[in-house]
């Protein structure tokens, strides 16, 4: 590997991603947040779910264990689907993709990564954990009525953090450090061309 090429981890949108993660999905950080924003008005609806997706948890006697496995596990799958879409991304479009591009895959990304998360955390958690609040009757109803909430807050929150976070891979890919690295790959991937035998 070449002395210029980031590793993996670092694709384009990755430190953003974890950074985001750490600080607003704390558990002290995210419980003030969701104090304050459960008092304001309907017009913060919309930083509402970008707060209480990505939380991870610490003690599961405060929510209790449904709630404990379900948060920590949305967010272990969303972080691990996230990283391998953004560096996929990365691979799959070439360095002079134009910007709305590589904007639109980002978005795509990231909002199939939340919802797939959700979806997934959410099956788990049901099946390993019988949580009667939740479940109270054997009709399915309110099991219908969570897996439907998982999956709009996952969508919600994966449109708009998706949003966000294209326009960062975007202005990363188009940094002067970025551009200076393009001439340097492109003979990299001449040189490793294989030769055609016609």
């Amino acid at each position: 590997m070449n002395s210029g090429d980031p590793p993996r981890l670092l694709a384009p949108g990755v430190g953003v991603l974890l950074g985001y993660v750490l600080v607003i999905g704390s558990p002290w950080l995210n419980r003030d947040l969701q104090n304050s924003l459960t008092d304001t008005d309907s017009a913060l609806r919309l930083i509402d779910v970008m707060v209480f997706y990505p939380s991870w948890q610490l003690d599961p006697g405060i929510f209790g264990p449904f709630q404990f496995w379900s948060a920590n596990l949305r967010t272990i799958l969303f972080v691990g689907f996230a990283i391998a879409g953004l560096t996929r991304v990365s691979r799959w479009l070439r360095e002079s993709a134009g910007g709305m591009g590589v904007f639109v895959a980002t978005v795509g990304a990231i909002a199939l990564s939340a919802v797939a998360a959700g979806m997934a955390a959410a099956v788990i958690v049901t099946t390993l954990l019988d949580e009667p609040v939740i479940f109270p009757t054997s009709s399915g109803r309110l099991t219908a009525e969570y897996f439907l909430g998982q999956l709009s807050a996952s969508a919600s929150f994966g449109v708009l953090f998706g949003l966000v976070l294209g326009a960062v891979v975007v202005a990363q890919r188009q940094s002067p450090a970025a551009a200076a690295r393009r001439p340097e790959r492109a003979a990299k991937r001449r040189t490793n061309t294989p030769k055609s035998f016609w």
